[in-house]
């Protein structure tokens, strides 16, 4: 990385082979990228 830019890196080490499955997956990823973005426009709570 040469910028100053954010970087959001988000490894899912439970999916993929083997890993576990859930239907509410795909909505905690995003709620996790809506806390990332509100966390940087600086709502923490």
């Amino acid at each position: 990385k040469t910028d100053d830019n954010i970087v959001l890196l988000h490894m899912n080490m439970e999916s993929g082979h083997g890993g576990a499955s859930g239907r509410y997956s795909r909505i905690k990823d995003v709620a996790f990228e809506f806390a990332f973005i509100l966390d940087r426009v600086g709502i923490k709570d």
